[in-house]
């Protein structure tokens, strides 16, 4: 059963388009009854002087104040946007490139979940950030890439594997949390075999076993959706999965994707044209991705 047992980590700088972002988290947070902690990430603007070592308390009370006032403005955005209460929820403050200082804090409060922003490029495309993407590669926690989502359905991605599995049961729990279907998409991609054993050279052999196996795979789509305690069905597409997936998000659409990663290390770092890669980059909605241990 998929549970978010520790604290979500939200990373947000303090403009106002992290609003949504923190209002996904804060959803999480309240719905699996953990702990909300915000995450910000302070550029190193302070200086080695290794000549000058008198001045290093100088920096270190500048760096000190500084905190103290970007927390003070952290904890009035939580409480204006959320209206939680302050010992609800925790901050984290580090220095330092912002992946970094985002998987460190994750890292050192044992996060059950890190929730992450997406970005809207000049053409109003949804895009990935390079914080955002080390995060979802990186993290040794479920990662949801926060993006402004139309109401729909949650759509999960499965290819039978076991990787995809903790995918499925994740977006069945989220489809539950956020009482609406489950659809759980599964892309068939074959290329045509071309034959001289059938009619003349080109034509195409006969694709009975083609059609049974698109039978197969439907029912153990639909069964999966019931197994998980869902409502919904699943959807059989054809074509590369990566377009796939997005093309139906779009059409469904989804208001989650859900995409299951494999290993420690999330993401391939070659793998540039992996499925799960490119739906996290370019979803139009909001993507939870989920790690097979």
């Amino acid at each position: 059963m998929f549970k978010i047992k520790g604290p979500i980590l939200v990373a947000m700088d303090l403009d106002t388009g992290s609003d949504d972002i923190l209002l996904q988290a804060d959803a999480l947070a309240r719905s699996y009854r953990v702990k909300l902690s915000v995450c910000h990430v302070l550029p190193e603007i302070f200086a080695v002087r290794p000549m000058f070592p008198q001045l290093h308390l100088d920096d270190a009370l500048k760096l000190s104040g500084l905190e103290a006032a970007v927390r003070d403005a952290l904890l009035e955005r939580i409480r204006a946007v959320t209206a939680r209460e302050l010992s609800q929820t925790e901050i984290e403050i580090e220095q330092g490139t912002v992946q970094a200082g985002i998987l460190r804090a994750a890292e050192r409060i044992g996060a059950g979940a890190v929730v992450v922003g997406g970005k809207v490029d000049d053409g109003g495309l949804h895009i990935l950030g390079n914080a955002a993407e080390h995060v979802v590669r990186y993290a040794h926690c479920p990662v949801l890439v926060a993006r402004p989502s139309p109401e729909g359905k949650v759509l999960a991605a499965t290819d039978f594997s076991d990787p995809a599995l903790p995918a499925v049961e994740a977006g069945a729990a989220e489809a539950r949390r956020r009482k609406t279907d489950l659809t759980i998409i599964h892309a068939v991609d074959l290329l045509p075999v071309m034959s001289p054993f059938y009619g003349e050279f080109f034509d195409m052999p006969p694709m009975d076993l083609s059609d049974r196996m698109r039978v197969l795979w439907q029912k153990r789509l639909d069964e999966c959706v019931h197994r998980f305690k869902a409502k919904g069905g699943g959807l059989l597409c054809d074509g590369p999965a990566g377009q796939a997936i997005l093309s139906a998000a779009s059409e469904l659409p989804a208001q989650l994707l859900v995409v299951g990663t494999h290993g420690r290390t999330g993401l391939s770092r070659v793998a540039l044209g992996s499925v799960a890669e490119t739906v996290v980059r370019a979803a139009p909605c909001s993507v939870l991705t989920v790690r097979f241990a």
